[in-house]
């Protein structure tokens, strides 16, 4: 009886120990970067959360820089892919502004009035310049 207990535990040993692990990793092609989670799947069409920031991916799954217009509104993502818009406090998610070009309001800039602001997705919004629907394209840092 004790041999079998015996043979059990180190099956169940080897078996736990065996499993391969996958951990959730960026990775890059001559196309761009993509997120790989730890399922092997990957983004795609939508805005992510990766670490303390937020990304869009494509539709094929590439994370993006530029102006993106979405169903929600327009994001800006610096060249290394990072969504600058603010984040709602009630959803903890960026929030797209009314027009591409346009920013945050902050008091500093000048008052609300002078500066045309609109309100839009619960915050106020300023235009800071024109862009035009294809000013979007694949981040590819380091390739």
């Amino acid at each position: 009886m004790r041999k079998v207990q015996l043979f059990l535990v180190a099956a169940l040993m080897t078996a736990a120990f065996s499993m391969t692990a996958y951990a959730a990793e960026w990775k890059s092609n001559d196309q761009g970067w993509w997120y790989e989670r730890d399922d092997n799947s990957y983004p795609a069409n939508q805005l992510e959360k990766v670490g303390e920031n937020w990304y869009y991916f494509n539709e094929a799954g590439y994370a993006q820089g530029g102006w993106v217009k979405l169903e929600s509104g327009w994001y800006w993502l610096y060249d290394n892919g990072i969504c600058q818009n603010p984040i709602d406090p009630a959803t903890q998610q960026p929030v797209g502004a009314p027009n591409g070009g346009w920013i945050k309001y902050v008091d500093w800039f000048g008052t609300k009035e002078e500066l045309g602001a609109v309100y839009h997705n619960n915050f106020y919004w300023i235009k800071f310049y024109d862009v035009q629907e294809t000013d979007i394209y694949n981040i590819n840092i380091g390739n």
